[in-house]
């Protein structure tokens, strides 16, 4: 599980979005940046269709109540685990009762947090994507305030500390 502290300008969750639906209305929605949220994925052991954070220009600050494996890929937000920094683009370790938190961005404008486990809320028409528009899917289909406790998946054991890629 993992709280969120203060939401960001706007963080919502997102995976690769629910596709086959449009003759009803129904856009696909997911991930803006497909490459960053997949490799968010990748680096903490993850599906590539596990859900995660999608954060718009400045994200959260999230207190983890379980010990947790994390990737923030995407935009330069600065991600910092109780005021340190960490690198982006790398998996990190992080343990119950430590904050992460993110400064504005610098570069780009949306990043992803992936978690092993993926984020665990329930599937709207075969999809965690939050659709804010009409207020489906995702966290009570609506961005992301404080105080919001969010579950997350068992993780597959795949992904390890230190892991990392090129953001190109």
């Amino acid at each position: 599980m993992l709280e969120i502290v203060e939401p960001g300008l706007s963080t919502t969750v997102q995976d690769t979005g629910r596709y086959g639906h449009y003759h009803i209305g129904m856009p696909p929605s997911g991930a803006v940046d497909q490459y960053a949220h997949r490799v968010a994925n990748f680096l903490v052991g993850n599906d590539a269709e596990a859900a995660t954070l999608e954060m718009t220009y400045t994200g959260p600050t999230i207190e983890f109540e379980e010990d947790a494996l994390v990737a923030v890929c995407g935009a330069d937000m600065s991600p910092s685990v109780d005021g340190d920094p960490v690198e982006t683009w790398t998996a990190v370790a992080v343990e119950a009762g430590q904050t992460l938190g993110f400064e504005f961005a610098t570069e780009g404008a949306r990043a992803y947090l992936g978690v092993a486990g993926g984020i665990d809320v329930d599937q709207i028409m075969g999809s965690r994507a939050t659709y804010t528009l009409i207020g489906i899917g995702g966290y009570e289909g609506r961005e992301l305030d404080a105080g919001d406790e969010l579950p997350l998946g068992e993780p597959s054991g795949a992904g390890q500390a230190g892991t990392t890629v090129s953001e190109e």
